[in-house]
C-alpha cells in the first residue's frame, strides 16, 4: 500500500483509460534494455523515495511496448511482492519517451494483460516499498 501512495505522489498520472492494449502494441514487445532497467530505479527508487535495502522479495519488468508512434511513447510495467504481503503483486505501469519517466499508473489493469512478457527484475530484489 505504501508503495502505491509514494508512486501516486511522486509521479503524475497517465491520462486516460487503462483499456487493454491492442494487438500491434501487444505485438511491438522488446526485452527492457539496461538503460530502461536502471532508469526506473534511479528514478523510482533511489532518487524520488530513497528506499533502504529489505522489502521486495520478488519483481519482474516487463516487455517494452509502442504505445504512441507520433509521439514516440512507450510503456512497461513492473511488479513486485513486497514481504509484506507476500503472494500479492503490485503492478505499476510507466510510460517514457526519450529515457524520460513521463508518469505511471499504480494497478493499470494492461499490465495484467496476458499477451505480455515478464522477465525477472533482481535489480529490485530487496528494495523497500
Amino acid at each position: 500500500m505504501k508503495l502505491k501512495v509514494l508512486v501516486c505522489a511522486a509521479l503524475l498520472a497517465l491520462a486516460g483509460c487503462n483499456a487493454p492494449v491492442s494487438q500491434s502494441i501487444a505485438d511491438s514487445q522488446r526485452p527492457p534494455s539496461s538503460d530502461v532497467r536502471q532508469n526506473f530505479i534511479n528514478i523510482v527508487f533511489k532518487r524520488t523515495y530513497r528506499h533502504e535495502a529489505g522489502e521486495v522479495v520478488w519483481a519482474r519488468i516487463s516487455s517494452v511496448v509502442l504505445l504512441d508512434p507520433e509521439k514516440k511513447i512507450y510503456a512497461y510495467c513492473v511488479r513486485v511482492v513486497p514481504k509484506r504481503s507476500w503472494g500479492d503483486w503490485a503492478y505499476l505501469g510507466v510510460s517514457f519517451t526519450d529515457d524520460k519517466i513521463l508518469g505511471a499508473t499504480v494497478n493499470d489493469n494492461r499490465c495484467r494483460d496476458k499477451r505480455l512478457r515478464y522477465y525477472p527484475f533482481p535489480e529490485m530484489n530487496g528494495m523497500k516499498t
